[in-house]
């Protein structure tokens, strides 16, 4: 018999074992991950015995704070009893990053958490629980956590500058300019987009990021143009206007000034004018008030 007519079979057969093993550990992903999210649940509904459930007979649970280590399910179901009864008000919250199978059985999951207490800061760590399937269920052997040290957040500096994000369009006959501003992920930063078009044709584009300097104590911004010029800027309100003092270097290495003014009118439009202007040590003339609207749609 010629064994090349085996390997087709061999090849399908192979396929198929792959394919469960995928399937199995994908149901078996899942299931840790719902286990979890039933954790938070009875964790945010501050019941110690559904909390204990989840946790093997002979799992360990350490406090980082005190280095105590609680072992058994009773003795955890203990501690999260008499932390609940002293009236603690805490939420938790858990992303979770992995989940892997090291051997048959076993698990791990990898994350980070967040817990927050009434008038408290939020205290934010990174986890790592060990799982082991007994019965037919993933429980909780083990769990180890690293407090994370947040980075303070800039957006309390810069929300007054919230006005701005959105798109705006200024434009006449000939010339049209876009701008739009928007958030960065955690508000830390405004990315401005700006593209200028004259004739329907575009000219120039580029980039400017406006965030706080906590060593100055002030709003700062930093632009770079399709053209190679770049720029600094500093940001400071007047009355009802905001004033940006700008210092640029062209693309063909002269330096330019200008204060750029942005008056709010409503929700829907502002004032942009520009004083000051100087390139190489020669005044231009100044730029009068115009009228940019917030682009719809």
């Amino acid at each position: 018999m010629n064994l090349r007519n085996y390997f087709p079979l061999v090849a399908l057969l192979t396929l198929m074992a792959l394919s469960a093993c995928g399937e199995q550990e994908k149901n078996e992903k899942e299931a840790v991950r719902k286990s979890t999210l039933a954790y938070v649940t009875a964790y945010n509904q501050h019941d110690p015995k559904a909390i204990a459930a989840f946790w093997a007979e002979d799992a360990q649970l350490a406090n980082p704070e005190s280095g105590e280590v609680l072992t058994g399910r009773s003795a955890i179901e203990a501690a999260f009893q008499e932390r609940f009864k002293a009236g603690e008000d805490t939420h938790l919250e858990v992303q979770i990053g992995s989940i892997t199978f090291p051997s048959e059985g076993q698990a791990v999951e990898t994350g980070t958490f967040s817990i927050t207490r009434a008038g408290q800061e939020i205290q934010a760590s990174a986890f790592k629980t060990f799982f082991e399937k007994q019965n037919q269920v993933w429980l909780i052997k083990q769990t180890r956590q690293v407090d994370t040290t947040s980075a303070p957040n800039q957006y309390q500096h810069l929300k007054e500058l919230e006005w701005l994000i959105g798109q705006w369009v200024d434009q006449d006959e000939d010339v049209e300019i876009e701008t739009s501003y928007k958030w960065d992920k955690a508000k830390n930063f405004i990315y401005q987009k700006f593209s200028v078009s004259i004739e329907e044709q575009a000219q120039q584009e580029g980039t400017q990021i406006i965030g706080w300097d906590p060593q100055a104590k002030q709003i700062r911004s930093w632009i770079f143009d399709s053209d190679g010029g770049f720029g600094e800027a500093t940001w400071t309100k007047q009355e009802h206007s905001w004033v940006e003092e700008t210092a640029y270097t062209l693309a063909d290495g002269e330096r330019a000034s200008a204060v750029y003014i942005f008056t709010p009118i409503d929700s829907d439009s502002y004032t942009w004018e520009s004083t000051g202007r100087e390139v190489d040590g020669k005044q231009l003339p100044d730029i009068e008030p115009l009228t940019v609207k917030r682009k719809k749609g």
